[in-house]
């Protein structure tokens, strides 16, 4: 009753919506590259200048691989999501955790930077994964490929995203959308937009999303945006930008582990599962979370900026930002099974040389976790470019200083049982059902500790893109970075709550590095519609690792050093690629883009061995974690985008990633040709999509249109020993609409249309499965 009771009132409050007058006014700005012509949509990228790359030149004029993905492709498939917006960015994968963290990896390399309008979401500077922000504000995503650093300092590897919102224009908008989908999805967006007052544009927007989850893995999310924009004077503008959100989360620790080991049957010994299998005959909506669990994201951002324009030589732009963001979180984390040295259950596993008995009928939660972060992030952007000529050459220039400063304070209740009292109730010592599962018990939580951390960047950059004549470009670009990153571990806080007494200096352990990175390519255009790149860049990574003496450090020789307390204990991992490719844009009908590449990262630290892990030198006694490493992607990527005819927009993409481990530097602990070959874990080595948009343009089906979505991700290592995967998959998706005459236009999208069975997500070894065949109904006006 409540799903046909909320489709009435959508289709309802669809047909209800009133047309609205509309003061109509040519409109002339043919710099945009998106035209609406009687409902036909035209995408084109010809001369595009990618914000991304900040020179204020056509993209085909600089040897740097890009791809931008419009938010009509978005809306269209009604994609709010980042997670969902990457499978149509090749070579691109996103890893979600607990529900709502998201880790990035471009071109083979993991905690890739994410930017909103140009500014960094420095969050990804300390954890390797967090929530983000929901696509409803959204104008575009551009994707630069490749080591980043030259233009947006430390840990921009395998590539940046940039998430574009929409802007403030003159001309008048309003778009308003509901929508209702599986599982009592319920969507409601509103934006809207014009001119405010003077030479002042405005455009903000709403939306609200409330979801049961179809694993009951509810979700409510709000948010708003508005920009304030224009041209003051001739030679003036101003741009200011305020966004925020109200996130909650249900979190999300998937189904019982699979096995760890070879389980057998302690009747007659005989195998049962293997070492990876799953629990047969899992439900796979059943939701094993406890009750107490939650995770709330609030955060809010603003920005503002100016630029003032001398003339074409010198034009002054300074951009500042400000954002603060709050992540409170609790969840019950591990699923783990009974076991006892005793023969009481059913199977049992080997360990160590004895029988391991093992309950796989029954859980308990072995470790929650409960956790804080607030982060309160300044970043200021002081910028001169322009251009100037050198007898007939002609110079594109742009010179910067960039400063960041995040001040970010981790909160954390970690103890429980004999530890401590962070978290109590009954939760901690209950037990639950694999096959029908139930509250094990709530748990209430406090805080006890909190890391204090503080981080700066200085950043000073000059690039000069030279058009040596019509055909040939070359880039020359370099940057150098000043970084220094303190924290203070341990802090008490008071009452269990997220406050603490700041402390003195000598309690806080400190990093500092320097480094100055690199761009140099050439371009050249043997037709207006033709441009051939080569370029070799650099990137660096500092490795913000403290000594502990619960750790073994390695260094990059392979011997056992012990690191100084309180300071530096690993240097930057460092790198460079290099990239060859073309482009081929032919007006508004044909786009093309390939490019080949090869990326090398040295200085590469991880993780050797854990406590309890047999190694070379025995059962290890600590972590043992060394710099000893060297990695190295290299593959190619491809998209073309083809609009044949009036109405139809065709695109197709396919990465090719190859991320392997090429070389360990000989140690104590584990030969040198242990882990030489195996794949970079969660890469997959192929990933493409395909996509069509097609809208009727007359005849009786006018304005009916239809869109399909394919995309394929090739399987991924889900360990450092290639010892567990998620398979590959196929995705199909699709949408249909209708236009009414009242500029409401009706639609539906089937997603996961074959109703595929796929993984592609864990927390450990507990898999959550991916989403079933769902549909979202939806209404949108607009004018």
């Amino acid at each position: 009753m409540k799903k046909r009771t909320a489709i009435a009132a959508l289709l309802c409050a669809a047909c209800a919506i009133p047309t609205l007058a509309q003061n109509k006014k040519e409109y002339t700005n043919f710099n945009d590259t998106i035209f609406d012509i009687g409902e036909v949509l035209i995408i084109t990228n010809q001369n595009k200048q990618a914000e991304v790359l900040k020179l204020d030149v056509p993209k085909n004029y600089l040897p740097i691989s890009t791809a931008t993905l419009p938010s009509e492709i978005l809306v269209e498939r009604g994609i709010q999501n980042i997670q969902d917006a990457a499978r149509f960015l090749p070579g691109v994968r996103i890893q979600t955790t607990y529900g709502a963290f998201q880790q990035m990896s471009i071109r083979g390399f993991d905690h890739s930077v994410i930017m909103v309008d140009g500014i960094r979401d420095e969050r990804s500077s300390i954890n390797n994964s967090y929530p983000f922000m929901d696509l409803s504000s959204v104008e575009s995503i551009e994707l630069l490929k490749g080591p980043a650093s030259v233009l947006y300092g430390q840990s921009a590897v395998g590539g940046i995203v940039n998430v574009v919102r929409k802007s403030p224009s003159e001309k008048q908008t309003v778009n308003a959308r509901v929508a209702y989908g599986s599982w009592y999805n319920m969507q409601t967006t509103l934006g809207f937009g014009g001119k405010l007052i003077g030479p002042l544009n405005y455009y903000g927007s709403f939306n609200y999303q409330n979801q049961d989850g179809w694993r009951d893995n509810a979700q409510k999310r709000l948010s708003g945006y508005l920009a304030i924009g224009g041209q003051l004077t001739e030679k003036d503008d101003i741009d200011i930008r305020l966004g925020g959100n109200h996130d909650f989360y249900s979190t999300e620790i998937g189904l019982p582990a699979v096995m760890t080991s070879d389980i057998y049957n302690a009747s007659d010994g005989s195998l049962y599962l293997h070492s990876g299998d799953m629990l047969p005959g899992l439900d796979k909506e059943a939701r094993y979370n406890s009750e107490s669990d939650f995770m709330y994201n609030r955060s809010f951002n603003i920005s503002g900026q100016y630029r003032h324009t001398f003339n074409d030589a010198f034009r002054l732009t300074d951009k500042l930002s400000y954002s603060y963001d709050d992540i409170d979180y609790f969840g019950t984390e591990t699923l783990s099974y009974l076991t006892s040295d005793e023969a009481i259950y059913k199977h049992y596993y080997e360990s160590k040389g004895a029988r391991k008995y093992i309950c796989l009928d029954s859980l308990y939660y072995s470790y929650p976790l409960r956790f804080s972060h607030i982060a309160k992030t300044i970043n200021n952007q002081l910028e001169l470019n322009g251009n100037f000529y050198t007898g007939e050459v002609k110079h594109n220039y742009l010179a910067g200083y960039s400063l960041i400063y995040l001040h970010r304070d981790s909160y954390s209740g970690y103890n429980f049982g004999s530890k401590g009292d962070d978290v109590v109730g009954p939760g901690l010592t209950g037990h639950g059902t694999v096959y029908n599962p139930h509250s094990i018990g709530w748990m209430d939580t406090k805080f006890s500790k909190v890391s204090v951390q503080r981080y700066w960047m200085h950043g000073f950059y000059l690039q000069d893109l030279i058009e040596l004549s019509e055909q040939w470009k070359v880039l020359l670009a370099g940057r150098y970075d000043l970084y220094s990153y303190r924290r203070a571990t341990g802090v008490d806080v008071i009452n269990g709550g997220r406050s603490y007494n700041e402390p003195d200096g000598s309690a806080f352990s400190k990093i500092v590095n320097k480094a100055f990175t690199f761009r140099v390519g050439g371009v050249y255009l043997p037709t207006k519609d033709l441009s051939i790149f080569a370029s070799v860049g650099t990137y660096f990574k500092p490795i913000m690792t403290f000594y502990s003496p619960d750790v073994i450090y390695v260094d990059k020789d392979g011997k056992v050093f012990t690191p100084k307390d309180g300071s530096e204990v690993f240097k930057p991992e460092k790198g460079y690629q290099i990239e060859v490719g073309a482009r081929y844009e032919l007006s508004n009908k044909l786009q093309a883009d390939f490019s080949v590449f090869y990326i090398n990262k040295y200085n590469m630290t991880r993780t050797i061995a854990n406590k309890g892990d047999e190694t070379n030198a025995g059962t290890a006694t600590s972590t043992i974690t060394g710099q000893v490493g060297r990695m190295d992607s290299k593959g190619f990527d491809i998209s073309l985008t083809w609009n044949p005819i009036r109405g139809l927009m065709l695109s197709t993409g396919y990465g090719y990633t190859d991320a392997q481990v090429r070389e360990m530097a000989d140690n104590p602990y584990v030969n040198s040709d242990a882990t030489k070959g195996l794949q970079y874990a969660y890469i997959p080595k192929n990933t493409f999509y395909v996509l069509g948009d097609y809208t009727v343009s007359k005849g009786w089906l006018k304005d009916f249109g239809v869109n399909l979505s394919v995309t394929y991700e090739d399987k991924v290592y889900r360990n450092s020993t290639n010892s567990s995967v998620f398979p590959s998959y196929w995705m199909t998706d699709l949408g249909l609409s209708y236009k009414l005459k009242n500029n409401v236009r009706l639609g539906l999208n089937i997603n996961n249309l074959f109703d595929k069975d796929y993984f592609n997500q864990s927390l450990g070894n507990q898999y959550v499965p991916g989403m079933p065949r769902n549909f979202l109904l939806s209404a949108t006006y607009s004018f």
